[in-house]
This record gives structure tokens, C-alpha cells and sequence, in this order.
């Protein structure tokens, strides 16, 4: 990043923040980033329905955390692509803004990605994958009494200026992100409170020796097994069980870290 774009972005914020001081009342919380992924990911279908969790950064700290269940949609130029198998073997593919619904899970820090309620009985779908392109940006949906919303000309300096810079920064780390990219994958396949020590830990040791085969860095493999460990002892000998509770907690503290390198570059314009 260069200097003139950091310095376009301190400036923008600093008018975006004076905005927001002067308004009071009930205010849209501030835009998030969809993490970048390098594969298509699948969403794990129960049911009636279709869904995971996906990592998130926030783009806007002038705006306040979302509320667990906040509905959010994607930005205009953002782009997710949407494969689906049908039941008799057909692959077709799903407009994303009709077929997708997106809420904050744990504040900034995760986002849940669902199908469109009753989509997966009516196009009869066995499975579904996300593709997550760069750059990926979600506001919130509008809400009645809302008198300080993300503005067009708010959101398009997000997706202009701030979501290319969290995307040097964040999704194209390669040591925490990485590592929560790992935590995640194994949030995603297990259940709410995981009794099976063994199949857990098959589990994890088949999520991180794909990654090593694509090059996982050593400080990344550091970051993604002492989450494991930590968690394991947790689940053992804390809170018996709750693996998959734990790892979110992992995942949550390694955006977190990232989030903060990823806000003061901008805010020193380095």
C-alpha cells in the first residue's frame, strides 16, 4: 500500500468518525470483510437447511460490533460463487444475492452463511460449495429506526479503499490467518458439544497434513496447534465436551490480533 491510499483512508476516517459523533441515537454497525478463502468450502446440510461459519474482520471501528443474528448482505461489488450437486446428480449453479443469507455469529469475527429458507427442498440440493473471491465486502441490512446508515458514498469508499487494504493485511497473512482458517475448518465439522476424542483428533490431524502438502508455514502450524492443544485440554478437563466452543474462542482470538495489526496500518498510514 502506498502512501497516497493510507493517507486518502486516515482522512476518510476521520470525516466518518466526526459523522458519527454527531449523530446520536440507533446507528448501522459497521461493515464487515468476508475472508478470502482458497478453496471452495462447503456448507454442511441438516435437514431442511444448509449452512456454515466463515471468518470476518471488521472494516469500520468508528461503527459499533454487530449484535449476535445481525443481518448483513453483500456489498455491489462483491462476488461469492455458488455450486450446488442436485439429489439426482445434476451440478448447477445459484445466484448468491437470492440464494444466500448472511448474520454476525460472534461479533465482527465470524459471519454464518446460510441457504435461502426452503431453497434446498425446492431445487432438491444434496450439497453446496462456496467460492469466496477477493474482497468480499457485507453490509448491514437496513432496520427500521435506524437514523445513521451506511451511506452509498460511506460504503463505496469501503469497498474502494478499505477492504483492498484488509486484504493485504488479513486474508493474505499467512501465519494467523492460516492458522485460523484451520480452527475453523474443524468448527465447521463438528458438532455442538463433541464427544468423540478420537474422531475429533482424526479430524484435525487430516485438516492440518492437507495444509502442511500446500505449504503451511511453521509459525502458522505453531499458532493452529497450540489452539488444538489449548482446546483439547478444555474439552477434557474444563467444560467436558465443548471442542467446537473452544475453537471458536481460538479462531475469534487469532482475528482479533489481526484485526488490530490490520487497523493500526491504516491509521499510521504505513
Amino acid at each position: 500500500m502506498n502512501g497516497r491510499r493510507f493517507g486518502f483512508l486516515t482522512a476518510s476516517l476521520t470525516i466518518l468518525g466526526f459523522s458519527m459523533m454527531a449523530t446520536v441515537g440507533h446507528a448501522a454497525p459497521q461493515a464487515l470483510a468476508l475472508v478470502a478463502a482458497n478453496e471452495p468450502i462447503q456448507l454442511a446440510c441438516d435437514g431442511a437447511n444448509c449452512g456454515a461459519q466463515f471468518s470476518a474482520f471488521c472494516l469500520q471501528p468508528e461503527r459499533i460490533s454487530p449484535s449476535p443474528g445481525t443481518a448483513y448482505k453483500m456489498s455491489t461489488n462483491s462476488h461469492i460463487k455458488v455450486s450446488a450437486i442436485t439429489e439426482d446428480g445434476r451440478e448447477i449453479s445459484l445466484a448468491p444475492r437470492d440464494s444466500l443469507r448472511f448474520q454476525s455469529l460472534r461479533g465482527h469475527m465470524a459471519i454464518g452463511v446460510s441457504l435461502a429458507p426452503g431453497l434446498k427442498q425446492r431445487l432438491g440440493l444434496q450439497s453446496v460449495f462456496l467460492t469466496l473471491a477477493q474482497h468480499v465486502t457485507l453490509t448491514p441490512e437496513a432496520v427500521a429506526g435506524d437514523d445513521n446508515p451506511i451511506s452509498d458514498g460511506e460504503l463505496a469508499m469501503v469497498e474502494a479503499a478499505l477492504r483492498p487494504a484488509g486484504s493485504q493485511i488479513v486474508d493474505k497473512d499467512v501465519e494467523g490467518m492460516v492458522a485460523a482458517r484451520l480452527t475453523m475448518r474443524l468448527v465447521n465439522s463438528l458438532p455442538l458439544f463433541d464427544g468423540d476424542t478420537v474422531a475429533t483428533t482424526r479430524k484435525w490431524r487430516n485438516i492440518v497434513a492437507v495444509a502442511r502438502k500446500n505449504g503451511l508455514s511453521p509459525m502458522a502450524a505453531r499458532y493452529a496447534e497450540n489452539a488444538y492443544e489449548l482446546c483439547r485440554y478444555f474439552s477434557d478437563r474444563v467444560v467436558r465436551g465443548d471442542m467446537r466452543g473452544c475453537m471458536q474462542g481460538q479462531h475469534d482470538k487469532l482475528i482479533k490480533g489481526l484485526n488490530s495489526k490490520y487497523w493500526k496500518a491504516i491509521r499510521t498510514g504505513s
